[in-house]
């Protein structure tokens, strides 16, 4: 049997991807996502989500952009008290210059954020996927054991996180963790329409797919944020899918529909 999880990262980093989001499962064939604790839009999720109770959420680990959920960090962050950005945060993680009681501290606490507004958090995965970092993957999957976050992310289909996962994957089994039997998105990062949609789907594998997607409202004229996000939503929210995903014998399902 092919199972896909459609996840969408980054809720409740800005109004407009928030809506992206939500139009891509009320609409389309988002099963999941991911909601980054203290994101700037947080509040606008958690409003938006009222209307979507189908929908699966889980936690998007941020250690990286913006403030940590807790004071008094020493490692995780810079001399004014914010994450440190992607670059050397990875190049941190890579060192093992992080502690890990502040990892798993801050792991803890933007987990309990979610669940302190009323969210089951099934599953966790990293901004940036710097939760398969060096001792950082250690940390996180202590944690995530200990709270029963029972799924993580192993975002193994490009050359890069192709390197890491392999020992993240042990830790992860060590503490009792589970991830989908496969992965894709990352190498649609950026070029993610209905065609490549379509392909992806037809290429699927025997068991569970997780598959990474960044629907949204254009934020930006460009980068990251730009058109790229409305071409994703409308991609998702094609009408076609649901006939293409049974064609295919593919069924949607979600991290919390695997427990």
């Amino acid at each position: 049997m092919k199972r896909l999880i459609v996840n969408a990262d980054d809720l409740g980093i800005s109004a407009r991807r928030n809506a992206g989001i939500l139009e891509a499962h009320l609409r389309g064939i988002v099963t999941a996502s991911s909601l980054m604790a203290r994101g700037p839009a947080g509040a606008d999720a958690l409003t938006r989500l009222k209307s979507a109770p189908g929908l699966d959420i889980g936690l998007h680990l941020n250690l990286s952009e913006g403030e940590p959920g807790l004071p008094g960090h020493k490692t995780l962050v810079d001399s004014s008290g914010r994450f440190l950005g992607k670059v050397e945060a990875r190049r941190r993680a890579r060192e093992g210059l992080f502690d890990p009681s502040e990892i798993e501290r801050e792991t803890a606490s933007q987990i309990e954020t979610l669940r302190a507004a009323g969210l089951a958090v099934s599953h966790l995965d990293g901004h940036q996927h710097l939760h398969l970092y060096g001792s950082v993957a250690e940390a996180v999957a202590r944690t995530a054991a200990r709270l029963d976050v029972r799924w993580i992310r192993l975002p193994a289909d490009t050359e890069e996180y192709r390197k890491l996962c392999p020992v993240a994957a042990g830790c992860f089994r060590q503490y009792g963790l589970a991830s989908p039997d496969h992965f894709a998105g990352s190498a649609l990062s950026g070029r993610l329409d209905f065609d490549s949609l379509i392909e992806t789907i037809r290429g699927l594998h025997e068991g569970v797919t997780e598959l990474m997607v960044h629907p949204g409202l254009a934020d930006t004229a460009d980068g990251f944020s730009g058109p790229d996000r409305e071409r994703e939503l409308a991609a998702l929210s094609d009408p076609r899918l649901r006939s293409l995903l049974l064609q295919a014998g593919v069924e949607l399902t979600s991290f919390a529909g695997l427990q």
